[in-house]
């Protein structure tokens, strides 16, 4: 039964720290409610560090013309991949801890770090099926789709790359509601609250 759904009680007194890595994928709640419980939290430094791998391989761009990998395009993808990353990390969670509060968050942007970092863990594991379709294409997919048997045989690891990080998203939503002690709903209004600027800002540009 995992609780994906419903809140977890308290794991105060636990006897012994889940491991993020494999609990949060079904158990987000519990694992996040387990980590902020605790003075000795585990790092997520690991995490990070593959979630920011799977931002440069997923901004590598190609040539239109010829269809080769191409460096000077992929600088500003990866640049603004990896800055995106740090700011949710660092920036974020005080984001997220100001706007909760106006819903009836209890959550402390310490806290809230921690939800957020460990809901990359799915993101950061989709890196590494990226790598097989760059070695499948030769280099960063065209926009052509896949014209060879082994390019074919990559669409598999493409697919459950995007997945994970779908399912990093559903994971950040359901560790901030843990987090700030309030519904899916609200933590849903929260994340939407802080990107109705961002997406006012993209159109603008």
């Amino acid at each position: 039964m995992t609780d994906v759904g419903a809140p977890e009680p308290d794991l105060v007194d636990a006897p012994a720290l889940p491991n993020p890595w494999r609990t949060i994928w079904f158990s987000p709640r519990r694992t996040i409610r387990a980590i902020i419980d605790r003075e000795d939290r585990p790092s997520f430094v690991g995490v990070i560090a593959l979630a920011a791998v799977h931002q440069v391989l997923a901004s590598l761009q190609i040539e239109p013309d010829d269809g080769t990998f191409s460096a000077s395009r992929s600088a500003m993808p990866i640049a603004m991949g990896v800055i995106q990353l740090v700011f949710g990390i660092l920036v974020g969670p005080f984001l997220l801890a100001f706007v909760g509060g106006w819903l009836g968050g209890e959550g402390d942007p310490a806290d809230i770090r921690q939800g957020v970092a460990w809901s990359y863990v799915p993101h950061a594991i989709g890196g590494l099926f990226l790598i097989p379709v760059l070695i499948a294409y030769g280099g960063p997919p065209s926009m052509e789709g896949p014209a060879t048997t082994v390019q074919w045989l990559a669409v598999p690891f493409a697919l459950a790359s995007l997945a994970l990080t779908v399912w990093s998203g559903v994971l950040h939503v359901i560790t901030l509601a843990e987090v700030n002690r309030f519904s899916i709903l609200r933590a849903i209004a929260c994340v939407v609250i802080l990107l109705i600027p961002l997406m006012l800002l993209a159109l603008i540009s």
